[in-house]
């Protein structure tokens, strides 16, 4: 019989000698990762369904990789290995070549997104006019490298595991699509790694049938699964606002002038409508119906009718080397009825003014999938609580199991610490408080040494204090994350903390749930401190409000606000802590500027795993932890600089002069 959700999995069966299994590709196994791979190993081999949470270091791409290619070289299964960034497929592949270099007979493909992967050097930018250019290419066999066959490509492929930046090198060199050899390749491999959307959107069906393979034989492993429901959430939303109605009826006057001028109306309707709408608010679902019927004057259109008319006239532009305006409203008008009260739709004024709706019910993607498939792994750091993500995914009661694991690195090395004096809620955002974080983080700052990363709820707190913190003169070189930065200058700026490391260091300032607080690895101890600028609690916005509602109806009052604000914000701290600490040799201090952790109603909420203690001088407490109780920090009178001797400040919220950037950083966006 299947254990519940609520029962813990142990594993009574004694394993063999030969215990790691075989595809185990290191020599030793960490403190932890061995109750991790043998619960895994189960789990699969009984078809349910682990959610782990498994702590940073706890080796979870390798215990995924083994354990599910334990049981699918035994028993004829296919394993996905699914990531939610590009930047997590390099230690996917790399630890697949350790596995190969044991020996073992194991193939694996790695792809990314058709369009990030075609040679074609004039493919449109646009995602949605390039799979109708690709879909037109392939179509007319216009496509030279579609058209050539690609058998001995996909033998080179299968040789051994490549990045997905080798393949596509070897594939344009030989004349041939990067993205049809990958999935040829698939079909005779035993992994492939993809993106989520590979299996929870309606690419799923096509995939299957390239690589030829059932949803009953397919284990699934998910890294990073914490990011999965908002991701489904996301594949089924879409906004239209005046002015993109506005170039879809330039662009339909050629093929269908009556359209353009009913998209035309439909413009001036809309916008009269947002002209009166003062802050987002939630809107009906008839909205977008009678809308059309003003613009329409009588006049026999529906939204059927216009998105039938839309996307003809995008079709032929996209043929003739148009956009894709077209064809997004016609995709908006499609998708607006569909899903019922399962999304939300929202309308808000402004000078960017628009409706818009997105889903509110992940499961509506993801429990046919659970559903079908043998078994999967979903694991991440912070997949707290497990229940929680069982209950969105709509994952079968009978086939769960919930695991979490504790950290395999020493105590010691990590000290956690709560100042009760500050906190970032709402109606305490004052400009004292402000200036009291902003004195806090430089006291913090000086205190630690190497690089420290403060991450804030949003980038109007980080705005906030980053102006207070500008005339504070301090060692370290401030840089302040914008929101537009592309992953090139991302990764500038962690070859910058490099290379100041031991040289006074770097005082990076980002947002809880942006890329630098979750998708970087700080490997080496590049971070010595991660400061937490306050609780990233969601404010009360439209949508929010309709989670909190959704979820209280389907699942109960208190699990309303549970999943719609608190656990979410509980998560993206524990993702940020889990940056100082990468491996059993590192030392880090994690920082928390908000009180609200030591009120018993979040505290009693917050995993095992994370422990704290309050302190009145967490400068004080960071300087002892690295230097000792008698120990001062020296600093040297020339590191020292006005406001930061070399500052980058990229997300000021205005006023001001430019500040200096820091040397070889990339000049933000205007």
């Amino acid at each position: 019989m299947r254990p519940e959700r609520t029962v813990v999995l142990v594993v009574e069966r004694m394993y063999p000698e030969d215990f790691p299994p075989r595809a185990f590709p290191f020599s030793s196994i960490r403190v932890g990762q061995r109750e991790f791979l043998r619960d895994a190993i189960e789990a699969i081999s009984g078809g349910w369904h682990l959610l782990a949470q498994a702590p940073t270091g706890l080796g979870k791409t390798a215990v995924g990789l083994a354990a599910s290619l334990d049981v699918a070289l035994r028993e004829d299964k296919f394993v996905l290995f699914l990531t939610s960034r590009q930047s997590q497929h390099r230690i996917v592949v790399d630890t697949l070549r350790r596995i190969r270099s044991k020996p073992l007979a194991v193939s694996a493909v790695d792809i990314v997104s058709k369009q990030s992967m075609c040679a074609q050097q004039n493919r449109p930018r646009s995602a949605r006019a390039f799979n109708e250019y690709c879909a037109l290419m392939s179509r007319t066999r216009s496509c030279r490298y579609f058209n050539r066959q690609a058998d001995a490509v996909v033998a080179e492929i299968l040789k051994e595991p490549m990045h997905v930046q080798e393949m596509q090198q070897l594939c344009s060199s030989r004349g041939v699509c990067p993205h049809k050899a990958g999935l040829e390749a698939a079909s005779s491999a035993d992994v492939l790694v993809c993106d989520y959307n590979y299996v929870f959107s309606s690419l799923r069906d096509a995939i299957l049938s390239r690589i030829g393979r059932k949803m009953s034989e397919l284990v699934l492993v998910i890294d990073e699964a914490h990011n999965l429901p908002d991701r489904i959430r996301s594949q089924i939303c879409g906004s239209i606002s005046p002015r993109q109605l506005v170039r879809g009826a330039k662009d339909a006057r050629r093929s269908d002038p009556q359209a353009a001028e009913l998209l035309h109306r439909l413009s001036k309707v809309l916008d009269s409508f947002l002209a009166k709408v003062r802050s987002e608010r939630r809107v009906e679902e008839r909205l977008l119906m009678d809308l059309i019927d003003q613009a329409a004057a009588g006049g026999p259109w529906s939204c059927v009718i216009l998105a039938d008319a839309c996307r003809r006239a995008g079709e032929s532009e996209v043929r003739d080397g148009g956009g894709a305006a077209l064809l997004d409203v016609a995709s908006f008008l499609t998708s607006w009825n569909e899903m019922g009260s399962r999304v939300v739709r929202v309308a808000s004024g402004g000078d960017e003014g628009r409706i818009g709706f997105r889903l509110l019910d992940p499961s509506v993607l993801s429990r046919e999938v659970f559903a079908q498939v043998h078994s999967s792994i979903m694991m991440s750091g912070t997949l707290h609580p497990g229940e929680m993500y069982a209950d969105l995914l709509g994952l079968e009661k009978k086939r769960v199991v919930l695991r979490a694991y504790l950290s395999p690195f020493p105590q010691e090395n990590r000290l956690t610490i709560v100042t009760p004096r500050l906190t970032t809620l709402y109606r305490a955002r004052t400009e004292s408080m402000m200036q009291s974080i902003a004195s806090e983080v430089a006291g913090i700052s000086e205190a630690c040494p190497g690089n420290l990363a403060a991450f804030f709820p949003s980038y109007g707190v980080l705005s906030k204090v980053a102006d207070k913190l500008k005339a504070t003169p301090m060692r370290k070189h401030l840089m302040i994350e914008r929101p537009e930065w592309d992953k090139a200058k991302r990764d500038m700026v962690i070859l910058r903390m490099r290379e100041l490391k031991a040289r006074g260091g770097v005082l990076l300032f980002g947002v809880l749930g942006g890329s630098f607080s979750e998708g970087i690895d700080y490997n080496d101890n590049l971070l010595s401190c991660v400061v937490i600028g306050g609780l990233p609690i969601s404010p009360p916005t439209a949508e929010v409000r309709a989670l909190d509602d959704y979820y209280a109806a389907k699942f109960g009052s208190e699990k309303g606000f549970e999943y719609a604000y608190f656990y979410p914000a509980i998560n993206k701290v524990m993702q940020a802590a889990g940056r100082c600490i990468r491996s059993e040799k590192d030392r880090g201090v994690v920082v928390i500027l908000d009180n609200r952790l030591l009120g018993t109603n979040y505290a009693s909420r917050l995993p095992p795993g994370l422990s704290f203690r309050p302190t009145e001088d967490a400068a004080g407490e960071v300087r002892t932890f690295f230097y000792g109780g008698s120990h001062r920090q020296r600093v040297d009178p020339e590191t020292r600089g006005g406001g930061g001797a070399e500052q980058v400040d990229v997300a000021r919220a205005g006023g001001g002069g430019e500040a200096p950037r820091a040397e070889g950083l990339p000049e933000p966006a205007a």
